[in-house]
């Protein structure tokens, strides 16, 4: 008896043996297809060389004044700060605290330059805001006091839109804006092959299009970081095909008009 479950036992070891063998040869198998599988795809995948890689294209966003456009009509008839700011913001102010007037220059804001404690403008900030030219670029802020939506306590806010002043009729590529921003990029493709998105920077490039509508005054303020598709960009522009139409003030006279060509990452 002792003898037939010792033989039994035996039998028992040698099956679970072979089942786990048999397991694990499965499992081995199903690994080798797995990895056979993703090697297959791997080398079905196309490897990117130095001219087959992705090239960045998504650099040219915006052509036209610098800041918001105000016209100048507009600005020498203001009368109030609510004259510059947004709707929604005007209709949230409960008391206003103070009013600055700021040029924007190089790219940098200069100190406030007149200011008040009322939302009427004072005489010398109208005076101020009348002397300033076509292009000029400059910052109302306004300190305010409103309600909180939540709790109707009156806070402390403020606004600071940026304009630019326009003529009434601003100056036009005769071709068109989409045409330009079109030529732009397709003629600026190859100079992007090798940028590098992480170390791009936002560009500014000034340029004036004159009473006759030529192009003068180039002049970058601002680099991408790659000094070869800076020079491309005042390339283009210098050479640009076509026309522009000459911007128009209030009495229907060609005035000159500053306009940016805004390339690189987005920003300010």
């Amino acid at each position: 008896m002792k003898r037939r479950i010792l033989i039994f036992c035996t039998l028992l070891a040698a099956l679970g043996l072979t089942a786990f063998g048999v397991m694990n040869w499965n499992d081995q198998e199903a690994h080798r297809a797995e990895a056979a599988s993703n090697e297959e795809i791997a080398m079905n995948e196309p490897v990117l060389g130095p001219k087959d890689k992705e090239i960045f294209t998504d650099f040219i966003y915006d052509v036209g004044p610098r800041f918001s456009p105000i016209k100048k009509t507009k600005v020498d008839g203001a009368k109030a700060v609510s004259d510059f700011l947004d709707a929604d913001v005007v209709a949230s102010m409960a008391s206003v605290q103070s009013v600055g007037i700021l040029l924007f220059e190089n790219e940098k804001l200069t100190e406030v330059l007149e200011s008040g404690t009322t939302a009427a403008l004072t005489d010398r900030q109208l005076q101020l805001l009348r002397s300033f030219d076509y292009s000029t670029n400059f910052v109302v802020r306004a300190d305010y006091r409103k309600k909180n939506g939540n709790t109707g306590i009156l806070v402390s806010d403020y606004s600071t839109p940026h304009m630019t002043i326009v003529p009434e009729n601003q100056a036009e590529y005769a071709q068109g804006k989409e045409v330009l921003m079109t030529y732009l990029k397709e003629e600026s493709k190859e100079i992007w092959a090798n940028v590098d998105p992480e170390k791009l920077q936002p560009a500014k490039l000034f340029f004036r299009v004159t009473e006759q509508g030529t192009v003068e005054v180039i002049r970058l303020d601002r680099t991408s970081g790659y000094p070869e598709v800076d020079e491309k960009m005042i390339q283009l522009i210098s050479d640009l095909p076509g026309s522009w139409i000459p911007a128009k003030n209030a009495a229907g006279r060609p005035v000159g008009q500053e306009l940016v060509v805004s390339f690189g990452l987005m920003g300010c």
